[in-house]
């Protein structure tokens, strides 16, 4: 198979079709990119204002750049995790620290500050700026385990068995230049299909990368491909001095293509044949694919991409005060004390070029008429007022310059010392209403470079590594937690701190607030909590929630979400173990119980058998009484008959 064309089975886009995709969408741009060097040039003073060569003599350009820079960016942002809900989440505030303290570590071991600052200067003065983030897993040999012993596998020659293993992984976040990046030409940046990098690697990282190929290490060689690859360098190569060039080891020019349709990347090497060197299936699997955020953009508009430097919208203006001071210079090289006197005087000569309080002594010369008579100076009057017409010109032009790019805002906020809190207040928000929108074009971007190495951490690090770089312990509970990105992200708001500098003044305020609620809290519900009319569930959740707010609120909540747990455990352990006294009363009652009930039994048995013993009486007196009345019946039976009293028998 040609390393230029793709199989059917990969379903992906031949060599020659990106390449072509390329050209195109850097066609689209080459007005841009072309305004991109000239404002770079100007910035540099290897340029005039105007775009002409040459060095520029009033750098507008580099005073107003100096200035935006620092109201845009002051500090490296701060990961900011927590739950999204206010209801008690334990799972989502342990998920919450782990990324937190995860992210602010890659932060910087990445050395995220540096890429950001070049990122801003792009933005302002190309106009385009972007951040990538690579993940980058240690991959080392190490002893294969058996699963059903714990021991290692021993191979035939009684050695144990080796396996790549990922021993450590980190991320690395790169600062993408901007000419080195493309993009599909769309209006929005989520309707884009594809994005490539341009990327330029020496023959070791060739080999390091690409050396599992062998179509590949055939390639390297090739000595022509060789020497008709290997020609390039990451400098500008339209620059006329290429020792820099020449210095450099030669690399050869790839392009990573990242295609969000088919969830692959392509590695092509342009040319006249494109070679592709490989197709990668998606290593991420983030949310939007790429693996940057939306560029940052000084000028769009809603119909293009493709952004405008911001040097354009006051080119003119740029250029019109570097002319009033191209004349002001050449009128201040013509405005010199000169001028003739008479030769007759010699010592004329000497007063001209004498030092300050230098006398010279004159004879016979009338000293009023010698100087009205005898020097004539060139007038400076004309000059001098053409020259203070031109200063206020280009003060002039510097105002209108200043209106149109946002430095007058600035200028506005500057305070008096001597004003009032609430006026130096008014005029900081005033001065900051165009800088506020630049502020927050960068958070964003940085909230969602965040998210996407928030992403990468919770699927690709292993609990090992997110354990060591948080300080946190991760139980195989949170772990499947983390790994549920779609739950995760639902359940957990991820964002960045400001970047720019804090008012320590503000954050005193913020201070005293907070205490003064938190106070307020306690003092109310405390008592009611104490009586047992409020749960005290009821008032950490309402500490809590006067919490989250705050900057630096994360410890604080984590000591009262312990301080709960730790009363439910003594509230457990109290229910468990009851009160010795309450024990002592209960045992007490018991033994007066079963006394009682001795007693009663015992009286039972007395009555049953004072019952069983009458019982016997009257069955003997019953049996007496029979025998009486027998020996009666016998009595009467043996007596002989009686007569009645009166009458006959039978009568």
């Amino acid at each position: 198979m040609s390393q230029t064309e793709a199989t059917p089975q990969d379903d992906g886009l031949a060599p020659e079709r990106w390449t072509s995709r390329i050209d195109d969408a850097m066609s689209v741009e080459k007005d841009w990119r072309d305004k991109g060097k000239e404002a770079i040039g100007i910035y540099r003073a290897e340029r005039q204002a105007d775009g002409a060569s040459g060095r520029g003599r009033f750098n507008m350009l580099f005073a107003n750049t100096s200035i935006l820079f620092p109201s845009m960016y002051q500090q490296p942002p701060q990961a900011d995790v927590r739950r999204r809900f206010q209801r008690a989440d334990d799972l989502a505030d342990a998920a919450s620290g782990v990324l937190q303290g995860a992210l602010n570590s890659a932060f910087e071991i990445g050395n995220l500050d540096a890429e950001i600052r070049r990122a801003v200067q792009e933005v302002l003065l190309p106009g385009r700026g972007t951040i990538r983030v690579r993940w980058v897993p240690t991959i080392e040999d190490r002893p294969a385990i058996d699963p059903m012993t714990g021991a290692p596998l021993m191979g035939e020659d009684s050695q144990p068995v080796m396996e790549p293993r990922k021993t450590w992984e980190t991320l690395e976040f790169e600062h993408v230049f901007w000419e080195d990046f493309v993009v599909e030409p769309v209006r929005r940046w989520r309707d884009a299909v594809w994005c490539a990098f341009r990327l330029y690697l020496t023959r070791s990282e060739i080999e390091k990368q690409f050396g599992d190929d062998p179509k590949v290490m055939e390639r390297l060689k090739d000595e022509e491909w060789m020497r008709g690859a290997f020609v390039h360098s990451p400098v500008d190569l339209q620059r006329e001095d290429r020792k820099a060039q020449n210095a450099a080891e030669p690399r050869v020019m790839l392009w990573e293509c990242w295609d969000r349709e088919r969830r692959t990347i392509d590695w092509i090497v342009p040319g006249q044949v494109p070679l592709l060197l490989r197709r990668d299936e998606d290593p991420l699997d983030l949310e939007l694919f790429f693996p940057c955020p939306e560029p940052m953009t000084s000028i769009a508009t809603t119909n293009s991409q493709v952004p405008v430097p911001e040097y354009e919208i006051w080119r003119d203006l740029a250029a019109e005060v570097a002319r009033i001071t191209d004349r002001i210079d050449a009128i201040i090289k013509r405005m010199r004390v000169r001028g003739m006197f008479n030769g007759s005087v010699e010592e004329l000569a000497d007063v001209l070029d004498g030092e300050d309080g230098q006398m010279i002594a004159v004879s016979g010369v009338d000293m009023e008429a010698a100087m009205n008579t005898n020097v004539w100076l060139l007038p400076l009057d004309i000059l001098a007022t053409t020259a203070v017409a031109l200063y206020g010109a280009r003060e002039q032009a510097k105002q209108a310059l200043y209106e149109v790019s946002g430095i007058s805002d600035v200028l506005r906020g500057a305070s008096d010392p001597r004003e009032t809190l609430g006026a130096q207040r008014i005029k900081g928000n005033f001065g900051t209403l165009r800088i506020d929108d630049r502020r927050r074009g960068l958070s964003s971007f940085l909230r969602d470079l965040t998210r996407i190495s928030a992403e990468i951490m919770a699927s690709r690090f292993s609990a090992s590594t997110l354990s060591i770089m948080s300080g946190r312990e991760i139980q195989p509970e949170l772990e499947e937690y983390l790994r549920k990105e779609s739950r995760l992200m639902c359940n957990v708001d991820i964002e960045t701190d400001s970047t720019v500098a804090i008012d320590q003044s503000a954050e005193q305020e913020a201070s005293q607030t907070l205490v003064s609620a938190v106070g307020g809290l306690i003092q109310t519900f405390g008592p009611l909590v104490q009586n047992g009319m409020v749960p005290r569930e009821m008032l950490a959740e309402l500490l809590k929630m006067i919490l989250k707010p705050f900057k630096g609120s994360r410890d604080l909540l984590d000591l009262i979400g312990q301080a709960m747990a730790a009363a439910e455990q003594n509230q457990g352990a109290q229910q468990e173990q009851p009160d010795p006294a309450a024990e002592a009363a209960r045992t007490e009652l018991e033994l007066k119980a079963a006394g009682a009930k001795q007693d009663m039994q015992i009286k039972a048995e007395e009555h049953q058998a004072d019952m069983a013993q009458r019982s016997a009486e009257m069955q003997m007196d019953g049996q007496e009484h029979e025998a009486k009345m027998r020996m009666l019946a016998q009595r009467a039976a043996m007596a002989p008959a009686r007569l009645p009293l009166f009458g006959r028998p039978g009568q």
